[in-house]
């Protein structure tokens, strides 16, 4: 079994690069390529365990992730932490072990991009990001790469937080999150919140509104107005229908999944004032197919090292 260390999986797979590898993805669970994505939550209070596990190409990965909200205070660490175990899918040998965190952020910003691509308006220029923690930068890069955006609008909780990151990013500090969402293309919504805070007329027809905070069942960012608006794509629909918007709203029409609208058997977004939304979980589906890559780039660039568990 391999271990790899989070400085080697920054470097054996550039941010760009996870684009085109999780749009793959999508399309292998649309054509029924993968083992279903299974879900599991644990409340462990203050904070909570996500289990997330799928297979694809002959591997299996299961990811065990943690969030607690008070380990920057508490910890001086991140909020997120966590593991992924990589398997042989036909003798269940184990592959690869590394850490979750950095994989999570990048796949998970990887595929607002692939909706942005295929969802979003082609002129979009704009893009509004609510929120500012570690998902924050790497969804306004991902985003850069499939649409040439000119103006980022950010809102936080935390005016002084925000205003720093504006500064960092080039962008511009707004004090609610209806003044960042009206002026903009396309919208992430990329905060832990349990009350919905976004809503039909804080968004302009056309808009492309990617919801990723939603990933248990508590956590909620949109309003029902906004939801019953939209045309609604998500990730993988049982998923959401547990943990993401459409739990909240369960009647919601859903057109089609991403992996549909890349693959070309459903449509999305079919004119330029359609309101869409982009339910996003975080699906074991990215996880496998992230850390499948990264253990061939491993083997190939004698990365990592073995991990001597029988011993």
């Amino acid at each position: 079994m391999l271990m790899i260390t989070q400085s080697e999986i920054e470097r054996l797979l550039a941010p760009s690069d996870y684009i085109d590898l999780i749009e793959d993805a999508f399309a292998a669970h649309a054509r029924g390529e993968t083992s279903p994505s299974r879900l599991s939550h644990l409340d462990s209070p203050p904070g909570e365990f996500h289990i997330k596990a799928a297979g694809i190409g002959g591997v299996v990965a299961v990811k065990i992730g943690a969030c607690f909200y008070d380990r920057p205070a508490t910890l001086g660490l991140p909020s997120i932490v966590g593991v992924i175990a990589l398997f042989d899918a036909a003798n269940g040998q184990p592959l690869l072990f590394l850490e979750s965190a950095t994989v999570t952020r990048l796949r998970t910003a990887a595929a607002t991009a692939v909706a942005v691509r295929h969802l979003a308006v082609p002129d979009a220029t704009t893009l509004a990001v609510l929120g500012t923690g570690a998902q924050a930068a790497a969804h306004i890069a991902a985003v850069r790469e499939v649409r040439p955006i000119e103006r980022i609008l950010v809102w936080g909780r935390d005016a002084a937080k925000t205003a720093r990151f504006a500064a960092q990013h080039s962008a511009e500090a707004t004090g609610t999150p209806a003044e960042a969402a009206r002026q903009a293309s396309v919208v992430v919504t990329l905060t832990p919140s349990t009350d919905p805070y976004l809503g039909l007329r804080d968004v302009r027809p056309g808009t492309l509104v990617a919801a990723v905070g939603s990933d248990a069942p508590a956590k909620r960012e949109l309003h029902d107005d906004l939801l019953a608006a939209a045309t609604l794509i998500t990730d993988v629909t049982h998923q959401c229908v547990e943990v993401g918007e459409l739990h909240h709203r369960p009647q919601t029409p859903v057109k089609a999944e991403l992996g549909e609208i890349v693959l070309g058997t459903k449509t999305g977004r079919e004119h330029a004032d359609d309101l869409v939304v982009f339910d996003s979980t975080g699906t074991a589906v990215q996880d496998v197919a992230a850390a499948q890559a990264l253990y061939a780039a491993a083997m190939k660039n004698g990365a990592g090292r073995p991990l001597p568990l029988w011993e």
